[in-house]
């Protein structure tokens, strides 16, 4: 069963009301009868007007008059669009209908108006406003189906990610096991084989010890890489500025470049202090500059720059090496992935695990002629 449409009377004069009441008198309509302007203004300000198809307006009023009123009615948002029907019977000149159509009336009739005319024409009011209405219930519904689709299909599309990230996770988990096992069995298997040996000759000589420790060593270094890896390692975050250690191993590294015949440059920006942890800093710039500088052929040059961009410190560090492959920046820090013949695939895995400690970004650019990490604090 349809709702009854609404339909305000607004008339000073009660047998005037009276009168358009029985002749609008339907079993769909709700006839609302007002006195006044003033109680017309009113009851568009407390009601839910949506459900009213026409106002039917008086022009004669006394206190505020019609054309007062539909003004008023027209500058509200949600009463803008219901249409006005002026009724008057005293003046059809055209100067007041034109005040009428520019009050905001849709149409004007005059009394004594024909009882099938005014039907009529509130009939095609309340016809045009049910369409209005059906169509805005359609449109309503056709969203609600959009967005519940909508829902489900980012609820899919949330559980797709969830098991695509645990197969990842498994996927790097496996890859980690591996790299581990590779780089750990071949000291062991050094060990072994000197230990097997000294079995059939019951005694080892130093040099073989000094090996097999060197061998230990070298396993114990992959571990405690390996380690440095946690996201949840504890970091001892101190007040101080990038350029000072910097400046503190920038001789380490020169004596890097020097002994394989490259060069180092050392730009320091004005940078405001950071909350830094100075061993894990220290390792992440030892770990690319030894990067860097293994990229390039001798003469080259690698330069170590600092400086602000907006609110954020930049650490920048340049090689003049090939460049990395395309297909391989993404795999950039997943651990034990390495080019190198002699790598274990850490150093990097580790830079990015410190730069993560310390809410940093690392970003970079490569090309034929070298790479550019930027690490921005």
């Amino acid at each position: 069963m349809e709702t009854k449409i609404d339909i305000l009377m607004v008339d000073d004069h009660p047998e005037n009301l009276l009168t358009l009441e029985a002749v609008l008198s339907s079993p769909d309509y709700r006839l609302i009868g007002l006195k006044s302007g003033e109680d017309a203004l009113r009851y568009t300000m407390r009601e839910d007007m949506q459900n009213v198809a026409v106002i039917l307006l008086d022009v004669q009023m006394p206190g505020m008059n019609g054309f007062e009123t539909a003004k008023l009615i027209k500058n509200r948002e949600k009463t803008k669009d219901i249409p006005i029907i002026f009724i008057t019977a005293i003046n059809k000149s055209a100067d007041h209908v034109l005040q009428g159509y520019q009050a905001g009336s849709i149409d004007y009739m005059f009394k004594p108006f024909h009882p099938d005319v005014l039907k009529l024409k509130v009939d095609a009011f309340v016809k045009m406003h049910r369409f209005h209405q059906n169509q805005y219930e359609f449109l309503e519904q056709i969203v609600r189906e959009r967005t519940s689709e909508l829902i489900i299909a980012n609820e899919e599309r949330v559980a797709w990610e969830k098991e695509m990230a645990k197969l990842a996770r498994l996927n790097l988990i496996g890859e980690m096991a591996a790299g581990i096992a590779h780089e750990i069995r071949n000291p062991m298997t050094t060990i072994r084989g000197f230990l097997q040996m000294s079995k059939k000759n019951q005694s080892l000589t130093v040099d073989y010890i000094d090996i097999m420790l060197e061998e230990l060593n070298r396993a114990n270094g992959i571990i405690t890489e390996f380690l440095s890896l946690a996201k949840n390692k504890t970091t001892h975050l101190k007040r101080q500025n990038l350029n000072e250690i910097i400046a503190s191993m920038e001789p380490l590294i020169q004596a890097e470049a020097m002994l394989s015949g490259k060069h180092l440059h050392v730009h320091y920006g004005t940078i405001d202090d950071l909350q830094l942890d100075d061993k894990e800093i220290r390792q992440l710039i030892l770990n690319m500059a030894i990067n860097g500088l293994e990229a390039m052929s001798p003469g080259g040059a690698f330069t170590i720059s600092t400086y602000t961009e907006g609110k954020k410190v930049i650490l920048k560090l340049e090689d003049q090496g090939s460049g990395i492959k395309e297909e391989y920046v993404e795999k950039l820090g997943t651990p034990f992935f390495t080019t190198k013949e002699t790598g274990t695939g850490l150093g990097l895995a580790v830079c990015y695990s410190i730069a993560a400690r310390h809410k940093a970004e690392i970003e970079l650019k490569s090309g034929d002629k070298g790479t550019v990490f930027f690490i921005k604090f």
